[in-house]
């Protein structure tokens, strides 16, 4: 008997050993001060989570819940929630509809040309990420097919978000504010609002191409001067642009310094969003042969767009909503006398001041008008890969604020339902909420939408901070252990394949296509990255040596987190991916 307990008491021991040595973390304590002071960062600048996605591991934290800027990592958060609220499935629209009155006469029209619109022609915008000049075009050649070959006037309504355009008046994010990872967009996401700059120089001097190409414009670079610096430091951006009257011609005239023998090609907001889709709507319908008023037909000028004001009979908004849209205001009034067209001696206040005939106006669609072209970005699930593997900024905070309108218009619908069932003061209560959620910023409604699903999660969001959801800010913070819990969400999530292929992999693509490239690491890493001024970060899952998965968070907030921040944080995935080193 006393033997056979000797028996069964060694192997309990080496069973005991065992255990211990595969529940050990890849790092410990000591060993993460040692590798800090060796890259010269303080322990508070610093935070990391390594958490095992199976029995048999010990996880590691450091600083989990402290309140770190996390840069990109944070479009983890808003295309998570996005996911989750808006679906995988769901699609931003832009839509052409007609007044009833007009639908209803269009449908007894015998010809296949020839109608004209009494009321004005809507162009609803709704988040459509992959909108862009030629599938607008696509829009108007549907209408162009109906039979209409008239306008009164085009609508623009893009009161989905608000305000409808968030950069005006707001400061600048850094440096180059025309950039297109700083784009602000609103509710029309034509073409990023991007035009597409290319210079070619020599000794004496420059030439110049615009895309799209508005052929009533023309471009004066007489106000481009040649320098000596290298080629590669040539900024485009750099730039003034300004849109001129001259002689009954349309002119972008450019002022600045660019290199010589030199050819840059960039992709930036040259000119202002609304004055674009003027440019683009006036060279489309004119290419369609249609006419607005009687202008803007093939073979009218530039100069006749001046007159396009005129008012006609009819040509006023008639019919169910006509009243409410009274008060529309030019579109491309607000806020841009710096861009307005004019010239020297005669004063053409062609996007400015146009009166409230215009032929381009903003207001809001009628509630009983009636669809007629329709165009659908690709599913969210597909432009997650977007927002992850490139990080892209632009369509992150488009998302986010289709977050919030998208509570906006729950709280709108709730409210026109509401209004026989008010049984209580409950239902009261409701309805005023309702009221305050529709009257909201649409960027803090976003905000709401978010923390109420991590709330609805038992995700902890005390150090959270939002301000646009793509990381792109100085405010913006969360904690590493909420990295984690959403990374450990997306295990069980019926969207998680969505979102994890959608995570950049280590030396392959994305943000990840020029890291990692060498060692363990390659291949068995999918990792957001994040990197801004004074900071650095890494979130995604890592496979150890063993392909075992983990969650991997690691944040670095210093002014050497673009050199030895990033090199340490390197270093930690490629540790795990190591785990556990062979004896």
């Amino acid at each position: 008997m006393k033997l056979l307990r000797h028996r069964f008491y060694l192997p309990l021991n080496l069973l005991l050993l065992t255990l211990a040595a595969c529940s050990s973390a890849p790092i410990n304590q000591q060993g993460l001060h040692h590798q800090l002071q060796q890259n010269g960062l303080q322990p508070q600048e610093v935070a990391l989570v390594m958490e095992p996605l199976f029995e048999g591991a010990a996880p590691f934290f450091y600083r989990a819940d402290a309140a770190m800027a996390p840069a990109s990592t944070m479009k983890l958060l808003t295309s998570t929630v996005a996911l989750a609220r808006l679906g995988s499935d769901w699609r931003g629209t832009t839509r052409l509809l007609l007044a009833k009155a007009d639908y209803d006469a269009l449908q007894q029209h015998q010809k296949q040309s020839g109608f004209r619109l009494t009321n004005p022609l809507y162009l609803q915008a709704g988040a459509d990420a992959d909108l862009n000049y030629a599938e607008l075009g696509d829009l108007f050649s549907q209408l162009r097919a109906q039979g209409v070959s008239e306008l009164s006037s085009i609508v623009l309504d893009r009161s989905s978000f608000s305000p409808v355009r968030s950069d005006l008046g707001s400061p600048d994010f850094d440096n180059a504010p025309k950039a297109r990872y700083n784009h602000r967009p609103d509710a029309l996401y034509l073409g990023q609002s991007q035009q597409i700059l290319k210079l070619s120089s020599d000794q004496q001097r420059v030439q110049a191409s615009l895309l799209p190409y508005w052929p009533l414009l023309q471009l004066d670079l007489s106000g481009v001067t040649l320098n000596n610096r290298p080629c590669e430091q040539a900024d485009l951006t750099s730039l003034q642009a300004q849109l001129l009257m001259v002689s009954s011609k349309l002119q972008l005239q450019l002022r600045g310094s660019f290199a010589k023998n030199c050819v840059q090609q960039q992709s930036f907001e040259l000119i202002d969003r609304d004055q674009a889709l003027f440019l683009t709507l006036l060279q489309q319908w004119q290419q369609l042969g249609g006419t607005i008023n009687n202008h803007l037909s093939a073979g009218h000028n530039a100069g006749a767009i001046g007159h396009a004001a005129d008012s006609k009979p009819g040509s006023k908004p008639r019919g169910k909503g006509a009243a409410k849209n009274q008060h529309k205001h030019h579109c491309c009034q607000a806020m841009h006398q710096k861009m307005a067209l004019s010239s020297a001696d005669h004063p053409t206040p062609l996007l400015t001041e146009y009166s409230q005939t215009a032929w381009l106006q903003q207001g809001t669609v009628p509630t009983d008008a009636v669809p007629v072209a329709m165009h659908f970005s690709r599913p969210l699930g597909e432009l997650v890969r977007r927002v992850n593997k490139s990080s892209d900024n632009a369509l992150t905070r488009l998302l986010y604020l289709s977050l919030g309108a998208a509570q906006a218009e729950i709280s709108t619908d709730n409210r026109n339902g509401s209004g026989t069932n008010n049984k209580d003061n409950k239902d009261n209560k409701d309805n005023k909420d309702n009221k305050d959620n529709k009257d909201s910023l649409t960027a803090d409604l976003a905000a709401a939408q978010i923390k109420s699903w991590l709330q609805q999660q038992q995700i902890t969001s005390e150090q959270l901070v939002l301000e646009n959801g793509s990381g792109l800010s100085r405010q913006e913070r969360l904690s590493a252990s909420l990295l984690a819990a959403l990374l450990r969400h997306h295990t069980t999530a019926y969207y998680g394949p969505e979102f994890i292929a959608s995570l950049p992999l280590a030396g392959t693509d994305g943000t990840l296509k020029n890291r990692f490239r060498t060692g363990a690491a390659y291949q068995k890493a999918r990792l957001k990255t994040g990197t801004l001024k004074n900071v650095t970060a890494l979130a995604g899952y890592v496979y150890d040596a063993k392909n075992r998965p983990w969650i991997f968070v690691a944040m670095v907030n210093s002014p050497k987190a673009a050199t030895t921040g990033r090199v340490l944080l390197d270093q930690w995935v490629q540790q795990l991916a190591q785990y556990p080193a062979r004896p």
